[in-house]
């Protein structure tokens, strides 16, 4: 038989392995909209500091989906929407509220010269984001063959050699794809290279009159263009719910739903009609593209 002490503690960390549920929050934190740079930011998106400890709750509650969280940085006419993928900072160009979808580029990209280095691939881990059809991409290769070594005749199509460049070695760039599989392989690139990234792109820049542009002469525009996103509205029934009574779903850390956010500093258990059971505690369900 288990001692008593022991199935006491048992029975209380599973009471309290799941976040409590809202009762009331600060509404005033939440505001309908705002603006920053150019980008007007709206629900389910919510600035990076709209998020505050309820009394009933030991961590941060947010005004929309977690991974949405905006940081407006900047002043005057250099402020911008900055969005964390994976631990890499990306600005917000646009967002389509009716379409779902919105358009990013690598920050240190947007901000560098017409012949950007990108050090990084894309992490798209979250839970509510997908890539939409507009998907393409670049494959770039960086810092490759030695002093010395002979370039194929293959490779310098793919060079990048604009002015402003920087790196050691030589380094190229290609739609990714068949061909990009075939050279790279051809001539083991991998082994040849000290970096390689693989980085999304809007496929619009890539055609022109139905050729490609210019790679890698114009890569730097593509790049600066950003690519898209889409966000799946309600990822779990009860926010369905939420967001059909014009309430604002909001989330722990560790995207666990919360409540129902509604006027007045109100909070729904589900929803702002006054209906349902204790919100659920389960992580969102995953996107149809990660």
């Amino acid at each position: 038989m288990a001692h008593p002490l022991r199935l006491l503690v048992f029975v209380f960390l599973v009471v309290h392995a799941s976040p409590l549920p809202l009762s009331t929050y600060d509404d005033s934190m939440c505001s309908e909209s705002f603006r920053c740079g150019d980008v007007d930011i709206a629900y389910p998106f919510f600035l990076s500091n709209a998020t505050q400890v309820s009394p009933d709750y030991t961590s941060n509650y947010s005004c929309g989906y977690t991974d949405l969280k905006i940081f407006c940085e900047g002043e005057g006419n250099a402020m911008a929407p900055i969005l964390h993928l994976g631990g890499d900072r990306y600005t917000i160009v646009n967002i389509s509220y009716d379409k779902h979808t919105f358009i990013l580029g690598d920050t240190d990209v947007l901000r560098g010269n017409n012949c950007p280095r990108v050090s990084h691939d894309v992490s798209l881990g979250q839970a509510w984001l997908g890539y939409t059809d507009s998907l393409s991409s670049l494959a770039f290769f960086f810092d490759c063959y030695d002093a010395g070594e002979v370039l194929p005749p293959d490779l310098k199509d793919h060079q990048i050699n604009c002015t402003g460049f920087s790196g050691d070695g030589v380094s190229f760039v290609f739609v990714a794809g068949y061909e990009e599989r075939n050279v790279s392989q051809k001539y083991d690139l991998a082994g040849h290279c000290n970096h390689s990234f693989v980085v999304p792109v809007h496929e619009d820049p890539l055609l022109g009159s139905g050729q490609q542009l210019m790679l890698p002469a114009e890569y730097g525009g593509v790049l600066k263009k950003g690519f898209e996103l889409e966000w799946n509205q309600g990822a779990e029934q009860v926010c369905n719910l939420c967001e059909q009574s014009d309430g604002r779903c909001s989330y722990s850390e560790n995207k666990q739903f919360l409540g129902c956010l509604c006027t007045g500093g109100k909070v729904g258990v589900q929803d702002c009609n006054g209906g349902g059971a204790t919100p659920a505690s389960a992580e969102p369900s995953s996107s149809k593209f990660s």
